[in-house]
């Protein structure tokens, strides 16, 4: 099959009836051509969906396998011969871009649509996930449906429909692959069986980096004499794409080290988001020492195991490390002489460019050795893949800012605007620059973080660019942007939400800071006050410490202002440098999280700034809140107002357990009736019965 071949992988987009498409696509599959039994076909479709009913009718023989677009990571670690994406229950860029990069060459990553005239004004299961609450529209994702399909079909994409034949299709198929293959050369694709050139000099590197580091490893260890490290330091960063070989690599970097010499009790572990990640690279290992008795799979460790259980070990390989806490990253440098971080560079999980730019920057002030490796050649399919080229321009994924260079701009040539969804939609250069900004400054930008640019309600997008300077060529770069989205506002008439949110019963999408008011501080009004939460501030890295963000910040406060905006806030990872940012823009610390955030690995805080004076007088009751967790009270009358409508909200309903057990650690009649018992990890009717004792004493 030319496909196979030239090395590349195929959308097929099949419109119309599940039914059909199902039977379209399962007839592809199999042709003898097309089939693959030592590789299994993946179908990402929703639970209990339609087409899961569908395949399911094919029996266990099949090696069909089904995944959840809401949990693309578990795709993370597995090849696949085909891929059927299920977009009639929801077009979630993340779980497409993720099953992509499963799909080996000459592969066919089938999506399964509406009819293509219907499909972008459809009610979507992913869009409906992500809107918020009180938006009376449909919620679909027509600018991402449209853009993908733009792009998909000039890109080589086949589109079949209802009223086309099984042969049309064979027929279309074979047609643009013949196209592709007469612009290419005629030198037949074959799947690598030897390391890369690009994977033997990082296996050389990395190895020979570790042996000069092993003291004693010529000498056979035992228990009491383990190996040790020099004091020096060694960080290694890995960078691929997807199907670059990264994991694969990263096994056999893990055989040469445990075989530097036998016996030489050097102890590796292996981290990653989860277990599932790290099958290719035992699969690498297993390959790689079949003649070896010793063989072992990397031992596996959770992320928050990793410094209680790994402590003894002398090297760490860290996989898709853009995918966890930067600062748990940090801790791990403190306690292993030997990391190597692998991370992929445009992936659906996260972006790595964000990572790259910030840890770097981290390890470099450490003065350790850093060694920086990157993986471009592909593995898994051929250069110029149409399913990659496709699913990257879609989703700007390789899209860089044209300002990464500039040291310095001029104030005067430098303008604040808001920009609209149409232009983002109508202007591809502006939507690349506002995204790749994003993807630089933050870690975990994805996929779907462009589609709600293009297409969710309430999203307001306020950017800080270059003006067009007579005289002067400059590409209107992008340098700052600042995201965010509408909040509160609801009908005054409205009260039963407000209610049931105030009594833990309900918590709708959307809304976040206001439900946090309500629920945890008592503040009922702030949802019906018209608020803004910035989701994103992000400035050029280059440009960084310049008062871009503050410049923009302000700028955004003066819009809504103008549009009657009670008050803006925003969530964020509590960092020094962060706060200092927020305070030093005059909003207000109001909450900090007792948990630490998984993303981030920080605790995160709220901040809040007013812009007309019922927000002020919010700013300052929630303020006011803030400041009495920390003083101490005697019994239930010396509580506040508001703290003590709080606890009848337990009592009574559900409430904020969070809140109450703010209010009771830090009162005095509470710790004599109880002294030091223990809160229960959940509320139960128990529990509320001794609060209600509590308060009744």
């Amino acid at each position: 099959m030319l496909l196979k071949a030239r090395g590349h992988r195929q959308i097929v987009i099949l419109s119309g009836s599940l039914e059909w498409a199902t039977t379209l696509a399962t007839s592809l599959i199999t042709l003898p051509e097309n089939a693959n039994p030592s590789k299994s076909l993946c179908t990402v479709t929703s639970k209990d969906s339609s087409l899961e009913k569908l395949i399911s009718k094919l029996g266990k023989s099949s090696s069909i396998s089904i995944a959840r677009p809401e949990k693309p990571n578990t795709l993370l670690g597995y090849e696949n011969s085909h891929a059927i994406f299920d977009a009639h229950s929801g077009f979630n860029p993340d779980a497409l871009c993720a099953i992509s990069g499963t799909i080996t060459a000459g592969g066919f990553l089938i999506v399964l649509t509406p009819d293509l005239d219907l499909w972008p004004k459809q009610e979507d299961a992913f869009a409906k996930k992500r809107l918020s609450f009180g938006y009376p529209q449909i919620a679909n994702s027509p600018q991402t449906i449209k853009r993908f399909l733009d792009t998909a079909l000039p890109l080589g994409a086949i589109h079949i429909n209802e009223q086309q034949s099984w042969q049309e299709l064979k027929e279309h198929i074979n047609t643009k692959t013949e196209t592709r293959n007469s612009r290419a050369t005629t030198t037949t694709w074959k799947l690598p069986t030897e390391p890369t050139p690009e994977q033997k000099q990082v296996l050389d590197d990395i190895s020979n980096d570790a042996q000069k580091l092993l003291i004693g490893q010529n000498n056979k260890n035992s228990d009491s004499n383990p190996v040790k490290l020099k004091q020096k330091k060694s960080f290694h960063i890995i960078q691929a794409d997807r199907g670059r070989g990264k994991s694969h690599l990263l096994g056999l970097i893990a055989s040469k080290l445990t075989n530097l010499n036998i016996d030489n009790g050097i102890k590796s572990i292996i981290t990653a988001p989860n277990k599932m990640c790290i099958q290719a690279v035992n699969n690498a290992i297993e390959c790689n020492n079949t003649n070896e008795k010793n063989a072992t799979p990397l031992i596996y460790m959770a992320p928050e195991n990793v410094l209680s259980e790994g402590f003894d070990a002398n090297i760490l390989i860290v996989d898709e490390a853009a995918s966890l806490p930067i600062p748990l990253l940090k801790q791990w440098t403190k306690h292993f002489e030997f990391i190597i971080f692998a991370t992929t560079t445009h992936g659906y999980e996260g972006t790595g460019k964000g990572f790259q730019i910030r840890f770097l920057h981290f390890l470099n002030a450490l003065k350790q050795t850093t060694r920086q490796h990157n993986l471009s050649t592909p593995i898994r399919y051929n250069y110029d893949d149409p399913a990659e080229n496709t699913l990257f321009k879609t989703f700007c994924l390789d899209s860089e800012p044209s300002g990464l260079k500039l040291t310095s701009v001029d104030s005067n040539e430098i303008e604040q605007m808001e920009v609209s969804q149409t232009q983002l939609n109508s202007e591809p250069r502006l939507l690349e620059e506002v995204f790749s900004l994003l993807v630089q400054a933050h870690y975990q930008t994805r996929p779907s973080d462009l589609r709600d640019l293009l297409d969710a309600p309430g999203l307001r997008v306020f950017v800080s660019r270059q003006k067009t300077v007579p005289g002067k060529s400059n590409t209107q770069a992008v340098l700052a942007a600042c995201l965010v989205f509408d909040e509160g506002n609801l009908d005054p008439k409205n009260t039963d939400i407000v209610n049931a949110i105030c009594e833990g019963k309900r918590r709708p999408k959307g809304h976040l800071t206001p439900q946090v008011l309500t629920l945890h501080m008592g503040q009922e009004n702030a949802l019906y006050l018209k608020s803004a939460r910035i989701v994103r501030i992000a400035t050029l890295p280059n440009l960084q410490r310049s008062n871009l963000g503050s410049c923009l910040l302000h700028f955004t406060e003066k819009t809504l202002s103008h549009d009657n905006y009670n008050y803006i806030s925003s969530s964020y990872a509590d960092t020094e440098d962060v706060r200092s940012f927020w305070l030093k823009n005059k909003f207000n610390l109001i909450r900090l999280g007792n948990k630490l955030d998984q993303s981030s690995g920080t605790h995160s805080g709220l901040v809040i700034k007013a812009l007309s004076d019922s927000g002020q007088k919010l700013a300052a009751n929630c303020l006011k809140f803030f400041n009495n967790q920390k003083n101490r009270t005697e019994c239930f009358n010396d509580l506040s107002s508001t703290e003590k409508n709080l606890v009848r909200y337990f009592i009574d309903s559900t409430g904020s357990y969070e809140a109450i057990k703010d209010i009771l650690s830090r009162n005095e009649s509470w710790r004599r009736l109880y002294k030091a018992k223990p809160f229960p990890k959940k509320a139960n009717s128990d529990f509320r019965c001794l609060v209600e004792k509590w308060a009744k004493h």
